[in-house]
């Protein structure tokens, strides 16, 4: 289907002097139901796409979000209408690549080998150049070997990430890349996507993405358009002329936020605008912020950070928390949209999750001094600030990195890993330090999260064939 696609050899430039990459004209979309009755999902769309633009389509369920994407993508073929593409400059590069809500990978296939897949094509040095740069850039360097089944959700849609940008398309298509994902798994990855747009070097020329989540479409979109319903027509298009990086604090960012909310909500009156009250109305059984006064974790008053949040002193062994440090990073990039940092149930509130869902990424966050919880109140440090606030993916994993090896348990596996000189450190003797260093834990967990920790900052992976820790160095 995508070869159906029309290539125009003459890009048109509209009055304002921007490249068009995409031309959507009078596309209509029918469909035919088992009975013989035709369904129109799109009607009239008329749409451009320009160079260096990240387009959102948003709308509600059933607007035809996604049958216009796959539509511009050449998946689907429209009844009606055209869909044209400006030549690529490189004619042997893709025009399209797409993002699917459910990851799509082959479960057979290693993460390099499922992201190796979409440059199969090219010579051998310059394909094994061009996956270990994607892997490193999305933070999977140190996963490349491990198979889908042993990821989380956001570590599934960086590999399907990684694989749709490897090949360097034209249009980077992502259909709701979020939807399935926990609303701090989203918020890293939100960010995440938004730091490799920013990347002076990135060769995708344009991206578009569908969501329903206003968020979503104000952190990522330079301008969006608004579907309404039976039959999808376009409602409105919004421009959103903020430069990245965003702060959803700044007076303008809460001006054009509201203004969007207020066209989306015109488009919801009646029936779906009372259910979206009574789906964001806050719980009513939220204990009061006075109700718990101790800190989050148990650490003694001797080993607290002070009211900095700086360590004044060696924090003692303690064990990690077998969670995954992508939610610490959503927790932290959403923290920092707080000047005076958030209480926690509000913060469970305003995510729609539970405290206890929250809980472990706060304790990682705590834990690695990336923030502190005076009461129950979160406050970033000012290394957690510098990690949140900083835009590229490498100094971030370095601030993280680091964070990690101040960890008496990770330094000191870390050092014996180093000790051996490249030959590996057998599980059975990081399991004994373990039991050394956390006589009363469990050191099969323990040494599953100092893995998992330890893959995600690069700093150790793990051959289970041989059953050894090998330095990423």
């Amino acid at each position: 289907m995508l070869n159906a696609l029309q290539i125009s050899h003459e890009p048109r430039i509209n009055r304002d002097g921007r490249k068009t990459i995409v031309s959507v004209r009078s596309l209509c979309r029918d469909f035919v139901r088992p009975n013989g009755n035709i369904v129109t999902v799109l009607e009239g769309i008329n749409l451009d796409v320009y160079d260096g633009e990240f387009l959102a389509v948003l709308g509600t369920s059933g607007s035809g979000k996604s049958t216009l994407l796959r539509c511009m993508a050449g998946l689907l073929k429209p009844t009606r209408g055209s869909v044209t593409y400006t030549q690529p400059e490189d004619p042997n590069d893709p025009l399209v690549s797409f993002v699917f809500q459910n990851f799509a990978l082959f479960p057979w296939m290693t993460v390099r080998e499922n992201v190796e897949i979409a440059v199969r094509h090219l010579p051998k040095n310059e394909r094994s150049a061009r996956v270990d740069s994607i892997l490193e850039l999305v933070g999977l360097a140190s996963y490349e070997g491990v198979y889908p089944r042993e990821l989380s959700g956001g570590m599934k849609q960086r590999v399907s990430l990684s694989r749709a940008m490897v090949g360097e398309p034209m249009v980077l298509f992502l259909d709701e890349p979020f939807s399935s994902l926990d609303p701090l798994t989203s918020e890293s990855l939100r960010s995440e996507i938004g730091r490799l747009w920013m990347q002076p070097d990135r060769k995708i020329r344009a991206a578009v993405f569908v969501t329903h989540n206003l968020d979503e479409a104000m952190q990522l979109a330079d301008r969006v358009v608004i579907l309404q319903a039976n039959p999808g027509m376009i409602y409105r298009t919004f421009e959103v002329p903020i430069a990245r990086p965003r702060n959803p604090n700044a007076p303008e960012f809460r001006k054009l936020e509201d203004d969007l909310e207020r066209l989306f909500g015109e488009l919801q009156l009646g029936r779906m605008l009372s259910e979206h009250e009574e789906e964001h109305h806050p719980p009513a059984d939220v204990p009061p912020q006075s109700a718990q006064t101790e800190p989050l974790t148990s650490a003694p008053a001797k080993t607290r950070t002070s009211t900095t949040g700086d360590a004044e002193r060696p924090r003692r062994t303690k064990p990690l928390i077998n969670t995954s440090l992508v939610l610490v990073e959503g927790l932290l990039t959403r923290l920092a949209e707080e000047e005076i940092g958030m209480d926690l149930y509000d913060l469970a509130d305003d995510m729609g999750q539970s405290v206890d869902h929250v809980l472990p990424a706060v304790a990682s966050g705590e834990l690695l001094g990336l923030l502190f919880t005076p009461g129950t109140r979160l406050v970033l440090t000012e290394k957690g600030r510098s990690f949140a606030e900083e835009q590229d993916p490498l100094l971030r994993r370095a601030i993280l990195r680091d964070a990690c090896l101040n960890l008496p348990m990770v330094a000191s596996i870390y050092e014996l890993v180093k000790g051996t000189q490249g030959d590996g450190l057998e599980k059975s003797i990081a399991l004994e330090q373990i039991v050394m260093m956390l006589p009363f834990e469990d050191p099969d967990l323990q040494f599953e999260a100092l893995l998992k920790w330890c893959r995600h900052v690069n700093l150790l992976s793990y051959d289970a064939a041989r059953a050894c820790l090998y330095a990423e160095d």
